[in-house]
């Protein structure tokens, strides 16, 4: 979510976003990482898929 939303981290996705569910910061904070890892794995294959067909 933070790349889509053009943040540097997740730190300030939840600073800017965090006080709309404040009884729910951790699972907010749980779908980023989610998230995060799931761009992250995108983005690793992205990279593998483009090595192996130079």
């Amino acid at each position: 979510m933070q790349i889509m939303l053009g943040h540097k981290s997740a730190a300030m996705t939840l600073d800017i976003y965090g006080h709309l569910w404040p009884d729910r910061l951790d699972e907010v904070a749980d779908a980023l990482d989610v998230g995060r890892a799931a761009a992250l794995a995108k983005l690793s294959a992205s990279l593998t898929g483009a090595a192996l067909s130079k």
